[in-house]
């Protein structure tokens, strides 16, 4: 089979999987991830690990291994959630969400220099394309393209949908540039790690963790304003909620204004992992990337 007969197949396989009752599909997604928390002993070892740093001096062993199952739970609920969704039109699909804090979009991009938009990856991320309808401006969203080029094709069509489009991670600083100089949005996530010569080492639940320097350059080449956005499920009903803007620090020192915006960005990033722990993207080895320098670095 060619790559187009393996989309068009797995097209199909979503499509149908869309169409199950929620009950059913809620069932499945429950029983998926106990089966995947069971059998993947990397994924639930990183896991684990993950949330015992972040959270270990809070919970009992036991706490994280039930927080860990929920964990993923959600991941197979994004597959089933996505499914679900394609099946929508504008109207129907935009009925299953709460939009908030849209006035501190409408603020920060009055100021005409286009918004980057902070997301990280929580709750069903994949939802948060609903959020840039009210808002009524184009935008845009920097991923990392899959190695499975039909899979990578069926996401990224999802993603399209309702005036979003996507660009690939690698060639995208200039593209970014362009759009925000053309008033419009774009999004990019900033909670994985990266090797250490991408990006400053920040503190993430008081772990050092390497984070990449392309999102703080960015907002620092074209003084673009920084909105956080996120999405977190209930019951197949979804909120969007955008925060307040996130003042830009410049020191005159190039190296250091980078450490501190991303040190900023981190910490918001954080903060919102911590009030919706059972929905964040744990197994994720966000720690990968080892510090030899000392801990913390200052240079004051």
């Amino acid at each position: 089979m060619n790559d187009d007969q393996v989309y068009q197949l797995l097209r199909s396989l979503v499509l149908a999987l869309g169409r199950l009752p929620l009950g059913p599909a809620d069932l499945c997604a429950r029983c998926l991830g106990w089966l995947w928390f069971k059998v993947d002993a990397r994924h639930r070892k990183i896991t684990l690990e993950n949330l015992t740093r972040a959270f270990g001096d809070q919970m009992t062993p036991d706490q994280i291994k039930i927080l860990g199952r929920q964990v993923f739970k959600n991941i197979m609920d994004i597959l089933f959630e996505f499914a679900w969704s394609l099946k929508f039109d504008r109207d129907t699909f935009l009925s299953h969400f709460t939009i908030k804090g849209v006035e501190h979009m409408k603020q920060a991009h009055a100021k005409g220099k286009g918004v980057i938009g902070l997301l990280c990856h929580l709750g069903n991320f994949e939802m948060l394309i609903a959020g840039i309808e009210p808002v009524g401006v184009k935008g845009y969203a920097i991923y990392r393209q899959l190695d499975f080029e039909p899979l990578d094709r069926l996401i990224r069509e999802g993603r399209r949908r309702f005036n979003l489009e996507v660009i690939p991670r690698g060639k995208s600083f200039k593209k970014a540039e362009a759009i925000l100089k053309r008033g419009e949005i774009v999004g990019s996530l900033l909670d994985q790690s990266v090797d250490w010569y991408l990006g400053p080492f920040v503190d993430f639940f008081g772990v050092p963790a390497c984070t990449h320097k392309g999102f703080a350059k960015l907002v620092l080449k074209t003084k673009a304003p920084v909105v956080p956005a996120y999405t977190v499920r209930k019951n197949r009903h979804f909120t969007v909620e955008f925060l307040p803007e996130i003042p830009l620090v410049e020191t005159g020192d190039p190296v250091k204004d980078i450490e501190i915006n991303t040190q900023n960005y981190t910490s918001v990033i954080e903060s919102l992992v911590r009030k919706y722990p059972d929905q964040y993207f744990w197994v994720h080895n966000r720690w990968k990337t080892k510090n030899y320098c000392p801990w913390p670095k200052t240079n004051d």
